[in-house]
């Protein structure tokens, strides 16, 4: 109970901030570049630190310490923002990135955790699927909830951006210290003991040498490196087109901050439909289809950026793209799990989340470097469609390598 507690104050207090973040940058003066670097390093030092996070997890069990640290990370990006937006009325576009990513990857300690210690409180295979949905949901539900409030205080203070925002970021630290109460208050027993195992201290040089064991000993199973590989190049051509869309919502479109937090209100409403419909009724044989449907559905996303034309086009795309993500969000963690073996579930998914945020890191990267000259040299509107273009290549390409892929299948 006390983990679900945690995880629905912990995810209104980041719904209630992430969705402003680019926005904020493009606000106060920053472009493509800008905007590619926020991409770039919060995927990067995310999904890096995980690695890390996650093997540390498996060979000390101080599951509850990393509990409490991805919750206390929480506390950074608000904290800090609202204290210069208060004093100063304004906000460094650089600033924003370098607080966002030292708290997101702070707050990665506890992301390869939540699988892991799910599944080994099930009783069986079929539980530990229906709880990690349950999960999820109340993860999805809260975020829902924090954006939300988001969209009323960002419209409500329409004519004020600046007080809005700092309402804002005082609401996400007060939620962001309910989950960090919760995440003190779970009994150690129910995340740091695993099968009767109590793990003891070891030093610094044999814990390091076992998280670099730990990689290493991932990438040699087989089925995990050809499922890690083909979604490592997919999220890299994902990623190339991240950095474009608050260009498009805000210089192209004029969408208000209101307008644009909706986006993830519509994207999070149709991922809980779908993951509750995975819970329920998702059977292994399956994986593999709906993989599929996933990566080839998401190749459109940026062809429709390209030439939408008001609110109501990237809307619907958005309750479209949720549905889609809803598939992953269950059946990944799930594989990847089954992949490991007792002892090196959190590495695994560790390691997977840093292959992930390399390649979001490398592809946000080359997005906002094409977007800048080419928007430099063709205009904004036109500089936008051809690195759309670019992008819509790029997803074909790597989604073809998922249809040959066999690693969903046993």
């Amino acid at each position: 109970m006390k983990l679900y507690m945690r995880i629905s104050a912990l995810s209104f207090s980041n719904s209630a901030v992430s969705p402003v973040l680019p926005y904020l940058i493009v606000y106060y003066g920053g472009g493509a570049t800008e905007s590619g670097f926020f991409q770039a390093f919060n995927n990067l030092f995310g999904n890096l630190g995980q690695v890390l996070w996650g093997r540390v997890s498996d060979v000390s069990g101080l599951r509850k310490l990393l509990l409490a640290l991805g919750s206390l990370s929480a506390l950074l990006t608000p904290l800090i923002l609202v204290s210069i937006l208060v004093s100063t009325n304004s906000l460094n576009p650089y600033l924003i990135i370098l607080v966002s990513a030292i708290a997101t990857f702070l707050g990665s300690a506890s992301a390869p955790i939540i699988a892991p210690v799910i599944s080994e409180l099930a009783k069986s295979s079929k539980e530990s699927v229906h709880l990690f949905a349950i999960h999820s949901n109340l993860s999805t539900f809260f975020s829902i909830l924090g954006n939300v409030v988001a969209t009323l205080i960002l419209q409500v203070y329409l004519q004020s951006a600046v007080q809005g925002f700092a309402n804002l970021f005082i609401i996400a630290l007060l939620s962001a210290a309910i989950a960090l109460i919760a995440s003190l208050s779970i009994p150690r027993t129910v995340v740091d003991i695993r099968r009767g195992e109590h793990y003891k201290g070891r030093g610094f040089v044999h814990e390091f040498g076992k998280v670099v064991e730990g990689f290493r000993n991932s990438l040699k199973n087989p089925r995990f490196r050809g499922f890690a590989f083909t979604n490592t190049l997919y999220n890299l051509s994902l990623s190339i087109a991240w950095p474009l869309f608050i260009l498009t919502q805000k210089n192209v479109l004029n969408l208000s901050p209101a307008q644009i937090t909706t986006f993830s209100i519509a994207s999070s409403v149709t991922t809980i439909a779908s993951q509750y419909m995975m819970g329920m009724l998702l059977r292994r044989e399956l994986y593999r289809f709906l993989t599929l449907l996933n990566r080839f559905g998401l190749v459109v996303v940026p062809l429709v950026y390209a030439y939408a034309t008001n609110y109501t086009q990237l809307l619907l795309l958005n309750i479209y793209t949720g549905f889609l993500s809803g598939f992953t969000n269950i059946i990944f963690p799930m594989y990847i799990i089954e992949c490991a073996g007792d002892g090196n579930r959190a590495t695994y998914i560790g390691v997977y989340n840093m292959l992930i945020g390399i390649a979001s890191f490398t592809g946000s990267l080359i997005g906002g470097s094409i977007s800048t000259k080419l928007i430099e040299s063709f205009g904004l509107i036109q500089g936008l469609k051809i690195t759309y273009y670019i992008c819509t290549i790029a997803r074909i390409f790597s989604a073809l390598l998922t249809l040959k892929s066999k690693e969903y299948v046993f």
